[in-house]
């Protein structure tokens, strides 16, 4: 996995691709733990570019959804695409997380 973030006025912009897996949890962790430092407003997720996630990348993005909730923080994810999107479709987070196609 790859993460690219940007803070920005409006909030954190991050970017995952390749894959989204148990072995990432720190990493991904930590990235999150550094926005939250921030006090951003939003955190906007791009995964134009991730090929894979799997029950513990959800997971990882679940856990990092109530922590935003906990925080007053939007929390939006933006085109996902082929396993990720249907990943998303079939455990129905298209009903807990804001998703823009």
């Amino acid at each position: 996995m790859t993460i690219t973030d940007a803070i920005n006025d409006n909030g954190c912009d991050i970017a995952l691709s390749g894959r989204l897996t148990f072995s990432d949890t720190s990493e991904f962790r930590n990235v999150i733990n550094t926005m939250f430092e921030q006090n951003p407003k939003s955190l906007k997720f791009d995964l134009t570019d991730l090929a894979f996630m799997d029950s513990s990348g959800l997971g990882m993005l679940i856990v990092t959804h109530n922590e935003c909730q906990q925080r007053g923080v939007a929390m939006s994810i933006y085109h996902p695409k082929g396993d990720v999107k249907e990943l998303l479709r079939a455990t129905k987070s298209y009903q807990r997380f804001q998703i823009i196609d």
